[in-house]
């Protein structure tokens, strides 16, 4: 179960790494519209949307246990 907690924790961290990283992304956009920040942001809202849905299952797998 230790090593569970340990999974979810390292999710949580790269879930707000993320966060940060979206977030000053977002604000760099107002200044560059170029094709390829906009691609880099898609990016990383999608792996942020998939580790958040990682969390979600395996806090599921937790109650169900």
């Amino acid at each position: 179960m230790a090593g569970k907690s340990k999974q979810m924790k390292k999710l949580k961290d790269h879930h707000d790494y993320l966060s940060r990283k979206v977030a000053e992304l977002t604000e760099d956009r107002k200044k560059d519209r170029s094709t390829e920040s906009k691609t880099l942001l898609m990016r990383l809202k999608k792996t942020k949307l998939a580790i958040k849905d990682s969390i979600a299952r395996a806090k599921a797998k937790l109650t169900k246990l």
